[in-house]
């Protein structure tokens, strides 16, 4: 089979995004499989521009009729012309491959709503990965965006996911949510998880090898990631707990508090103590090997979001076999098990929170257990080559429908 794959950025590590993620866990799969895959992409290094699989979409060539027409709508509307500019560089770097390579389906992240535009005239199947709608999380963004741009992003999406001819989605909750949020059937989609190996036995979590002080957060410093959350339940559990730290890892995008962007260290400043700070570790973005390499050093990983799917921020501690405490939100609860897997609490209940981090202190039986059988499921089912295996299942189906409908 020939497949082609948008992603925003490549290759991975040159921005922190889940979907890079997934896309780099499935393409070396598909290939051990006997598959061709060609990444398309508006973000690269130059040094991939030559490589033959790699399509850099800021080097497609547009016609003098529609560069005129862009440059109008871009007059008008840059929201709008940056939807346009991206998925007709798509559409046309695929009409390409379809012609000289015979690429056979395309999968799409549902973010740019661009399937209408590729779905027009239907040269190839589309499949639209539901990865994270905006309806779902545009309402965490704290930056200042335009409430009508937000507006939009859903409503093109929107149309995207109705447009595609197969969707797939990491979890039941998110496939169901986009079902009502846009009052659609969707008969042609699937739940498959996402992708992630685990690590050998050798190499996951040990209770004796960790430093048993420890609490690791990793993730922006933003409404949607709770680390405002996890900030307070921390200083509760200081009282008790006077030598633990708590690592905090991720981009300090900062809190919108009354019309204010608030960063980490003014946040911290204005709601603890000076001591408090003492206990903190904060790095901001870390690269992905740096962070890998501190997660079996932490005894206890939380999770504070107030939405998430199923992503990379759950996968990866479970991948370590680490003792995971999450919100449960989203589609977490479909992944975690209170005290089988990991141990769950309300969305922003930081007593909750702290509990659970306390009663993870005070029994290693428990946090032992969880943590081991978390390492066991991400191994049995999440693993990259099973969720490839069932990628391609879906890809057939969605070729065959197309060539259905064609026929019909």
């Amino acid at each position: 089979m020939k497949i082609a794959l948008y992603v925003a950025s490549w290759p991975p590590g040159r921005k922190a995004t889940g979907i890079v993620t997934y896309t780099a866990q499935l393409v070396p799969e598909f290939q051990k499989m006997g598959h061709e895959v060609f990444i398309l992409t508006h973000d690269t290094n130059a040094e991939f521009d030559s490589e033959k699989n790699i399509i850099n979409l800021n080097k497609v060539e547009f016609s003098f009729i529609t560069r005129l027409i862009l440059r109008i709508v871009y007059v008008f509307s840059k929201s709008y012309y940056n939807y346009l500019i991206g998925g007709y560089s798509l559409k046309l770097s695929l009409q390409e491959l379809k012609i000289q390579k015979g690429i056979e389906i395309v999968e799409i992240e549902e973010s740019f709503g661009w399937n209408k535009i590729l779905s027009k005239k239907a040269f190839i199947p589309v499949l639209v990965r539901l990865h994270g709608p905006w309806f779902q999380t545009g309402k965490f963004n704290d930056s200042n965006v335009e409430h009508k741009v937000n507006k939009n992003r859903a409503k093109r999406e929107g149309i995207g996911i109705k447009s595609a001819h197969y969707i797939t989605a990491n979890c039941n909750e998110t496939l169901n949510s986009v079902k009502s949020f846009y009052k659609l059937d969707l008969p042609h989609s699937k739940i498959i998880p996402t992708p992630l190996n685990a690590v050998s036995e050798e190499e996951k979590w040990e209770i004796n090898k960790c430093d048993n002080n420890s609490i690791l957060f990793v993730g922006r410093f933003d409404s949607i990631k709770g680390g405002d959350l996890v900030l307070q339940a921390f200083n509760i559990l200081l009282d008790k707990n006077p030598d633990l730290t708590l690592t905090f890892i991720g981009p300090d995008v900062g809190l919108k508090i009354e019309n204010e962007v608030v960063h980490f260290e003014k946040y911290v400043k204005n709601n603890f103590s000076t001591d408090f700070r003492k206990h903190i570790n904060f790095h901001g973005q870390m690269n992905h090997s740096d962070l890998m390499a501190l997660r079996t050093k932490h005894f206890i990983t939380v999770i504070a979001a107030q939405y998430d799917t199923m992503g990379y921020m759950l996968l990866e501690p479970m991948s370590y076999g680490c003792p995971i405490i999450s919100t449960a939100v989203g589609g977490i609860p479909e992944v975690i098990k209170d005290k089988h897997n990991g141990l769950l609490v309300p969305s922003q209940d930081i007593d909750a929170l702290a509990a659970a981090c306390q009663s993870l202190i005070s029994d290693n039986e428990l946090t032992t257990s969880i943590a081991h059988q978390a390492w066991l499921d991400c191994k049995e089912k999440y693993s990259a080559k099973t969720v490839a295996s069932k990628t391609i299942d879906t890809y057939q189906e969605a070729i065959d429908k197309l060539k259905q409908y064609n026929l019909n």
